[in-house]
């Protein structure tokens, strides 16, 4: 059994990779209410009084909620865009609360899949030659590879439904909300067709046939507090989630087929044609099939000078003597071809708009020449982003509209040209698909629009 001050220690490495390689929603009404609602949990608890707590929005479309060790509980905007009610929310917080209570994410952590390969590279000797090249071969694994969470027990699983559901009870919301949640996102999974390798709620929280029916159960015994909700209607609930960015953001740049197109950077770079494409806040990858390659786009820092950003990256001077110069979209580039013991890196360093972007190009030796020109094509593909590309990108966002007499959910999805399909729609509202809905009834619709430039993350 590790240690509190251990278990805090991990949980804030693996939350810094999270905020690097997922990002954190920053619209601060938001996440400030998702945080009083954790307070208002964390109030509750009894056990493990010397635990501490940080809430925050993770910015992934996917519909998932997760623990790590030392108490930092994330939502992801997926799942908030399926939540019908703060019940609901409550819920879902309270069971990641579970989860921490119980030790069990330090226990999840721990069997977590290690980065044991990277590009076919024993993790443990990256960066036994060069500290700088390591580094950036070690944050391209890990951009390619992610934090993989392994999936808890049934059992820890019931207690976290039972711990979850009694600290909402508590603090004063309806416990029937976790196992109301539990039963949109087992229908928001078949309607994904149950794709066992998408990152989902029950893809590391496992479901059972009896899970909705016994937390429906245990909820009924429970007595609910006499502290008021924060949004107790549907529409103050709705209006907290009003803008809510539903599926990719585009200020994290966006793929167009294989051109990443970053609208608030202003750039473009077209990655390997057949390769698994993946964006995060700090960096555009590409990785081969069989994960033998792999291709990222990540900034180094302010400057016009190509070097400079190499520099900041670490490194060593005798390497930065060695960087080819040249011009890429006629922007000032230069380039290296280094190795790491057994990994060789393809290099190139780009400055524009006072800003100094690195390509880098990773596989193992042996196979470095099967990728060389796939990598130099990459680098050299780096160009700024064209005005009317910049004006095809859009982006979705929760909106609410009422129900108007007679209406079916199709008629409403085809009224505000919402981007759901009405399955997709029926889902997310809690309803049936061809429900009588009443006249007033308050249904989210994202609505697609121009996407719009954003303050950056700090």
């Amino acid at each position: 059994m590790i240690s509190t001050r251990k278990e805090r220690e991990l949980g804030q490495e693996a939350a810094s990779e999270i905020e690097q390689t997922v990002g954190l929603v920053r619209d601060p009404a938001l996440v400030g209410y998702v945080q009083e609602l954790g307070r208002r949990l964390v109030a509750q608890v009894t056990q493990r009084p010397d635990a501490s707590y940080e809430f925050q929005v993770a910015d992934d479309a996917e519909p998932n909620a997760f623990a790590l060790p030392g108490g930092f509980v994330y939502v992801t905007r997926g799942i908030l865009a399926l939540a019908n009610s703060e019940d609901e929310l409550a819920g879902v917080i309270g069971h990641e609360i579970g989860h921490v209570v119980a030790r069990h994410s330090v226990r999840q952590f721990e069997a977590s899949t290690p980065f044991a390969l990277l590009f076919g590279v024993p993790s443990a000797i990256v960066g036994v030659v060069s500290p700088a090249l390591g580094g950036i071969l070690g944050g391209v694994g890990k951009l390619a590879n992610g934090l993989v969470l392994a999936p808890y027990s049934r059992e820890q699983e019931r207690e976290a439904d039972r711990i979850g559901i009694a600290l909402a009870a508590r603090a004063g919301w309806d416990p029937a909300g976790l196992p109301s949640m539990l039963h949109t996102l087992e229908r928001e999974e078949a309607l994904a067709g149950n794709d066992p390798s998408r990152p989902s709620f029950f893809a590391n929280h496992p479901a059972t046939p009896e899970r909705v029916k016994d937390t429906t159960a245990a909820a009924r015994t429970l007595t609910r507090g006499a502290a008021h909700p924060i949004a107790g209607t549907r529409a103050a609930f709705l209006a907290r989630l009003d803008g809510l960015v539903v599926g990719p953001d585009p200020a994290n740049g966006i793929f167009v087929n294989n051109v990443f197109q970053h609208p608030d950077l202003r750039l473009a770079l077209e990655m390997p044609v057949g390769w698994k494409a993946n964006n995060t806040p700090a960096s555009a990858i590409a990785a081969e099939s069989e994960g033998r390659a792999a291709v990222a786009l990540e900034g180094a820092g302010e400057g016009d000078d190509p070097a400079d950003g190499a520099r900041r990256d670490g490194l060593e001077e005798r390497l930065v003597q060695r960087l080819t110069r040249r011009t890429i979209a006629g922007l000032p580039a230069a380039q290296l071809i280094a190795q790491d013991r057994e990994a060789r890196l393809h290099l190139t360093w780009i400055a524009y708009q006072s800003q100094v972007f690195r390509v880098a190009g990773v596989s193992a030796i042996r196979t470095f020449e099967t990728y060389r020109e796939t990598f130099a094509r990459t680098a050299s593909s780096f160009r700024p982003l064209r005005a009317d590309e910049h004006d095809r990108i859009m982006e979705a966002r929760l909106r609410a509209y009422s129900v108007r007499a007679g209406e079916s959910l199709a008629d409403l999805v085809t009224r505000t040209g919402g981007i759901w399909k009405v399955e997709q729609t029926a889902v997310a509202n809690g309803v049936a698909v061809a429900a009588r809905l009443p006249e007033g009834f308050l249904a989210k619709v994202p609505i697609r629009q121009r996407h719009s430039a954003r303050q950056p993350a700090k």
